[in-house]
């Protein structure tokens, strides 16, 4: 620590200056009875204050009752002198000395209303003195490594930390990883050791179309800063999957479920901590499920080849059931291919197998036709039976059976 001393012809001190001289009202003269004067002293920012006197040469009295220079920083007395003083140190002429870690403090002297003898109160001089900061106060100044200079201090951080815009507080750069692999581990930064303080990291699993992200967390793989006495984690793991949101989690132990199934392709995870207490930290294992599709792509039809679960990228070929038929502009047709796409949808299902037209009976001379059944149009297992005029006319040729059904594409 390096001291700056300057002898000098008197200086007030009414602003900030590196030293200054401080003498009692007629000085070296005795000092006025009944007196009461204060000096504020400043020096710049980033310095603290010597304070020293050469002369002391006050009315002595318990606890300084009477006469006294009363030394305050901060609202609070450093030091209440009064008597006389004497060097004690051969070659110095210095009687009293201290120092104060703060750039501002107040010097009063006050004398009473009388004196017995003759007294000629006091000579101080203050000088400017580098502040090691990073030494000098009790209260942390930087989150790691405190760098002291003349007239200041900066802060730096370890590697693969950055420093914040406070300038005080380093964190980790941990967010911008994105991970797109169909399945991987994800950890806090120094996992299994100590996660950092002051940090957020954002990481991303970005799965292509098709594809939902799942994730386990095992209970030993977990171990954040509990939760407080009010239930809030100052450290906290948080997943979002679109509308969905889990945690946030801490605690010694994973709290949530050991499996999460999501509904999206894109998982946030998100981890923040502060400058208190750090832990081990977490590991994520994920991995992506497919989307899953319908076990049917339209009523009456059947899949080959037949699966109790269709998930993304199956490809089945659908047929309609007996007696049904997809109607084109153009034509018909009976089967058709579908693929189970990254929505969940069939492709081509907007085919639909509808019942065959069989067309409208045949007609009979001298006779006509009724639907018996509940289907009264022309379409596949629709029945209809024939009526002849009577008491004349009588059915023949038409087998064993009096009704004509429609069967496929005609009646008989």
């Amino acid at each position: 620590m390096w001291y700056l001393i300057f002898f000098c012809h008197p200086v007030w001190a009414n602003a900030a200056s590196m030293y200054g001289e401080i003498l009692s009202p007629n000085y070296p003269q005795a000092y006025p009875n009944d007196l009461q004067e204060s000096w504020e002293i400043q020096v710049p920012p980033g310095y603290g204050i010597r304070l020293y006197f050469t002369h002391l040469d006050l009315e002595p009295s318990q606890n300084c009752e009477y006469d006294s220079v009363k030394i305050l920083s901060g609202g609070r007395v450093e030091r209440l002198l009064c008597g006389r003083k004497k060097t004690h140190a051969p070659g110095s002429a210095i009687v009293e000395e201290f120092y104060i870690p703060y750039n501002t403090l107040t010097m009063t002297f006050q004398s009473d209303f009388s004196n017995e003898e003759r007294f000629t109160g006091f000579a101080a001089y203050y000088v400017a003195v580098d502040l090691d900061e990073c030494t000098d106060f009790v209260e942390e100044l930087c989150s790691h490594y405190c760098n002291n200079y003349i007239g200041g201090y900066f802060c730096t951080c370890p590697p693969d930390y950055f420093l914040y815009e406070d300038k005080k507080t380093c964190g980790v750069n941990c967010s911008g990883n994105v991970f797109t692999e169909p399945s991987g581990e994800i950890a806090s930064p120094n996992y299994p050791n100590q996660y950092p303080e002051n940090s957020q990291c954002k990481y991303q699993v970005a799965l292509r179309p098709g594809y939902f992200v799942a994730l386990t967390i095992r209970s030993e793989d977990f171990d954040v800063e509990p939760a407080d006495s009010r239930g809030n984690c100052h450290d906290s793991l948080t997943l979002v999957s679109g509308k969905q949101r889990y945690g946030p989690y801490c605690g010694s132990r994973f709290p949530g479920p050991p499996e999460i199934k999501t509904r999206s392709n894109i998982l946030d995870i998100i981890f923040q901590t502060d400058n208190v207490v750090q832990h081990k930290g977490w590991k994520i294992r994920y991995y992506a499920e497919p989307i899953t599709c319908l076990p049917s792509v339209t009523p009456n039809s059947v899949l080959d080849p037949k699966k109790d679960r269709y998930i993304f990228t199956d490809t089945v070929k659908v047929t309609c059931v007996e007696g049904y038929e997809i109607v084109r502009q153009h034509d018909s047709i009976t089967t058709f291919h579908s693929r189970c796409q990254n929505n969940g949808e069939w492709s081509n299902s907007d085919f639909s197998c509808v019942p065959v037209n069989c067309g409208d009976p045949s007609p009979i001379d001298n006779g006509k036709y009724d639907y018996i059944s509940e289907l009264h149009e022309p379409l596949y297992k629709a029945t209809v039976q024939y009526f002849c005029k009577a008491p004349y006319y009588t059915l023949q040729n038409k087998g064993e059976g009096k009704y004509c059904v429609c069967y496929r594409n005609i009646f008989i």
